[in-house]
């Protein structure tokens, strides 16, 4: 099978209207010749317009009740409704758009800066991953992108997914996350419209670069969890929960 067919197997994308990038990160092969878990973790856009039927989609058809929602709270709210469905997160991380008062010279500055700075979020985020073994979780920010990409790669690297395949599942999000001028007309005051182009953008040099730094300062991504507190048990937990059986 080859990549391109991995990367869009029907099975991964979700067509949900008021949403673009709802991903399942299943189905990619594993170094040691198994694969990830399909309807295990969904990576995603944001869900606030979603409507209540999308919604009770996501529920019955993909069972779904836990998500984590990693955006701020200026970036869009979900109905009380709608998040009363869930057993719901928001845990924000780093986002390079929300910066007014200093200058990001890159979207690889950002994702590292995100690794360093929030390893108590991540933490707290791999615990509702513990609690949430057998179940599906999804989690998202604003574009499906950064923050989602981020620990999206985590999670791929965790479970032995090749390098190549993390970076074409980040750079996937292209393909179904358009960027329009209406995102341009919103970019922050001391951005221009090209540099908060860039920082749409999805290259794949920026995972690239990314885990050339994740693999440099930690090795890979379960020393990184050791780091921020996992226990070694943990870490075979959370693997052996997003990998098939057999």
């Amino acid at each position: 099978m080859t990549t391109e067919t991995l990367l869009f197997n029907p099975a991964r994308h979700i067509a949900l209207e008021g949403t673009q990038n709802i991903r399942d990160l299943g189905g990619y092969p594993t170094k040691d010749g198994k694969q990830t878990k399909w309807g295990k973790y969904y990576r995603a856009d944001s869900l606030h317009q979603v409507s209540p039927e999308g919604h009770a989609f996501l529920q019955k058809e993909r069972g779904i009740h836990t998500v984590i929602d990693l955006r701020m709270s200026m970036e869009g709210k979900y109905r009380k409704e709608d998040k009363a469905r869930y057993d719901f997160y928001n845990i924000p991380l780093l986002d390079p758009a929300t910066f007014t008062t200093k200058m990001p010279k890159s979207l690889v500055e950002m994702y590292i800066l995100m690794l360093e700075t929030s390893k108590p979020k991540f933490k707290q985020i791999m615990d509702i991953f513990l609690e949430n073994k057998g179940n599906p979780v999804l989690f998202h920010c604003r574009v499906g992108k950064d923050r989602t990409g981020v620990l999206a790669a985590i999670l791929l690297d965790l479970a032995g997914v090749p390098r190549d395949i993390i970076v074409k599942d980040y750079a996937l999000t292209g393909e179904y996350k358009k960027i329009t001028d209406e995102e341009l007309h919103h970019r922050p005051p001391l951005m221009s419209r090209n540099q908060f182009k860039a920082m749409l953008s999805c290259e794949p040099a920026y995972m690239e670069a990314f885990l050339d730094y994740l693999y440099k300062e930690y090795g890979s991504a379960a020393d990184f969890l050791k780091v921020i507190g996992l226990r070694e048990e943990e870490i075979t937990a959370l693997r052996d929960d997003f990998i098939e059986e057999g």
